[in-house]
């Protein structure tokens, strides 16, 4: 038997894995500009706090997505030293939830092909 803590736990809401950076911009505000459906199918909120994992060269970083154009994977100021176009990363979103609500939850999971389309929608399960 599992005892319930009276406790906020800090929980995957959203990732979108394999995603392909398509452009760096080192002249414009930090973040993550993603495409508008993209940002949209992930739930992430513009401005929100992301994870970004490079998955080619294992950079980890955080900053704020941003909406961008279609097809867009873009990273903007500081960050475009870490990452470059072509590389594949993976972002998420983390939320906080009562530990009842996050034993339940399932965060939702989006893989992308090589050309950033939507290749497959899945909630991950929980425990």
């Amino acid at each position: 038997m599992r005892l319930l803590v009276k406790a906020l736990r800090l929980v995957l809401l959203g990732e979108i894995s394999s995603a392909v950076v398509t452009t760096v911009d080192f002249d414009d505000a930090d973040g993550l500009r993603l495409d508008d459906a993209l940002l949209d199918a992930a739930g992430f909120v513009e401005h929100e706090k992301v994870e970004v994992y490079d998955l080619s060269t294992g950079s980890r970083l955080s900053c704020q997505v941003r909406r961008g154009k279609t097809g867009e994977v873009g990273v903007c100021g500081a960050a475009a030293l870490l990452i470059k176009p072509g590389e594949r990363v993976t972002v998420a979103s983390f939320g906080w939830m009562k530990e009842k609500a996050a034993l339940k939850h399932q965060p939702l999971v989006l893989r992308l092909d090589d050309d950033n389309r939507l290749i497959l929608t899945k909630k991950s399960k929980a425990g």
